[in-house]
């Protein structure tokens, strides 16, 4: 952890996040009058998804989706002639 000053932040921001970056420091406390006001830490994007709305926390088939019992209902939906 790197504590510096609102000055010395505004002066040296590239390097600080250079610091973050290559894993040197793991945050950075900003302080106004040597007391800590912010912390800056390195960003951690989510995971991107192509499922949109409601989807998004759906799980994708439903238990069973492919068990015996289902196939064999299937199936006798698409038998000719009866």
């Amino acid at each position: 952890m790197l504590q510096a000053n609102v000055l010395e932040t505004k002066n040296s921001l590239s390097e600080f996040l250079r610091f973050l970056e290559s894993g040197k420091e793991d945050c950075i406390v900003i302080a106004r009058h040597n007391k800590p006001v912010a912390k800056i830490t390195l960003y951690d994007a989510p995971a991107a998804s192509n499922r949109i709305g409601i989807a998004k926390a759906a799980d994708l088939y439903a238990d069973g989706w492919d068990s015996p019992a289902l196939n064999g209902a299937v199936a006798s939906l698409f038998e000719e002639g009866e």
